[in-house]
């Protein structure tokens, strides 16, 4: 039995997979398993995973939306290419939060895990944590310079290729991966606001190249327990409009629907380490602007 047909059998019997919108949530509809492996024969190792496969076939549908929750059958955004170059010097203006020498602005569970070498901040790729900035924002713009690590025997799962984020209040993650001539979840790949919306462009450049996000982040406002205003976010990668003032669904949640729980006005800013060795991200030239 091939890979994919015997996750399917598996999914069909323990993991409810839904493929199809008038397939039933206990089935699974080998037939669309097939075309899309046929289509993205790629894939075909990584869907074989019941757990994976689950998880980018099978999740929850998204509100107002045709799509599930890190779902692969949404269409791939188109590819941009980029040049070279990130922004110069913070304006006037700005707050370094990291110029190359330390990292006393920032704070975590697992600091210790990160280093300063040559002016760059790199994470550890040991163990899942993030820093997070000791004053906090609510309003911001965010500007970040990043670079992928160069992988010569990549994993299967393009989710293990440099996979970070930025967390704008440490809730609301825009997606930090890999993602030159590598296809992944629309909804998880660079540029995205991760598990709720994919990126209009991928203008990733090559692992070892280095890379700029400019973001303008807008906090949700609460009047008691509920939502007036959503958090909205507007993003730049490498100059290239990847989100254009998105209205947040809720918090970041892996796998599901995010939603709204009430917190200050202002929360610090966070940088993920997803906590594997293939996840060695590097930053430099981190500055924001309180708007």
């Amino acid at each position: 039995m091939r890979s994919w047909m015997m996750a399917a059998a598996l999914l069909a019997g323990s993991a409810g997979l839904a493929l199809a919108q008038d397939t039933p949530a206990d089935q699974v509809d080998p037939k669309e398993l097939a075309q899309i492996i046929a289509a993205h024969p790629s894939w075909e190792t990584w869907l074989s995973d019941p757990a994976l496969a689950k998880l980018t076939l099978a999740g929850p549908k998204m509100p107002d939306s045709q799509w599930r929750a890190d779902d692969i059958r949404r269409p791939q955004p188109p590819v941009v290419h980029t040049g070279t170059e990130c922004s110069g010097p913070p304006p006037a203006d700005a707050e370094a939060l990291f110029d190359g020498h330390d990292i006393s602005k920032w704070t975590g569970d697992h600091a210790g895990e990160w280093t300063v070498k040559d002016g760059v901040l790199t994470s550890g790729g040991r163990v899942y944590n993030f820093l997070k900035t000791r004053a906090a924002y609510g309003d911001i713009q965010i500007h970040l310079e990043f670079r992928e690590p160069a992988q010569p025997n990549p994993p299967v799962n393009p989710q293990r290729r440099g996979n970070s984020g930025v967390f704008p209040m440490g809730l609301y993650e825009i997606q930090i991966l890999d993602s030159f001539g590598v296809e992944t979840y629309p909804d998880g790949t660079l540029g995205a606001i991760y598990s709720q919306n994919p990126p209009l462009a991928n203008a990733a450049r090559p692992p070892g190249a280095w890379q700029c996000y400019d973001i303008v982040f807008h906090a949700p406002h609460f009047d008691g327990d509920k939502v007036i205003q959503p958090a909205r976010m507007t993003a730049l990668l490498n100059g290239v409009l990847v989100q254009d003032n998105f209205p947040l669904i809720g918090a970041t949640v892996h796998g599901a629907v995010g939603h709204y729980t009430p917190h200050p006005d202002e929360l610090p800013l966070a940088i993920q380490d997803h906590g594997n060795p293939e996840s060695q991200v590097s930053f430099r030239n981190i500055w924001v602007r309180r708007l």
